[in-house]
């Protein structure tokens, strides 16, 4: 059987749009709540606060708008996203994420939390924890990485990410995928 040049192409054209609509068919929900957005991946439920998490969060000033899981339940995850904010007009993005860390983070923390400060993709100051925790409320032994950020030094927010299979590749690209999502209005 004889294949022409034209059929080859057509048949790799084919070939690439079925492979690359496979691997980017992702269904993402959308959150959408007191000036921030972000995209997270559809399988994901909401949940409520946990009552102990809300505690730790309020005493660091912030107050949580939203937590999302990849399982059944707070005790039975793959993953955890939890998100939080707070005004900080009376001092600035550093000294709201040293509360979130002094009153929150190193509760859950087995160790002194990594700590980077960077730029989210759309241009917001961040500082970045990432540490061996267990959960507060599920009790799980997780990794974690807290992402605190704002666009104008007026109102900052902080997303947990936590996943009790520890720091892989495939958590990372989640993670990832949604921080550049990030948009606050």
């Amino acid at each position: 059987m004889r294949v022409d040049y034209k059929t080859t192409i057509i048949m790799l054209i084919l070939l690439s749009v079925v492979m690359v609509s496979g691997c980017t068919n992702v269904n993402y929900k959308t959150f959408d709540k007191a000036g921030l957005s972000l995209q997270y991946p559809g399988n994901w439920t909401e949940i409520s606060s946990p009552a102990t998490d809300q505690k730790l969060a309020n005493q660091s000033g912030f107050n949580i708008i939203g937590v999302f899981i990849d399982g059944k339940s707070i005790d039975n995850y793959s993953f955890i996203m939890e998100i939080g904010v707070c005004n900080i007009t009376n001092s600035s993005l550093t000294a709201a994420a040293d509360n979130l860390n002094n009153n929150y983070i190193i509760k859950e923390a087995n160790q002194a939390p990594f700590v980077n400060r960077t730029s989210l993709k759309n241009g917001y100051d961040a500082i970045v924890y990432t540490y061996n925790a267990t959960g507060v409320s599920s009790r799980l032994t997780v990794f974690a990485s807290t992402y605190v950020f704002t666009k104008d030094n007026k109102t900052a927010y902080y997303i947990i990410f936590a996943t009790p299979s520890n720091n892989t590749a495939e958590s990372q690209k989640v993670i990832q995928n949604i921080v550049d999502s990030i948009t606050i209005k």
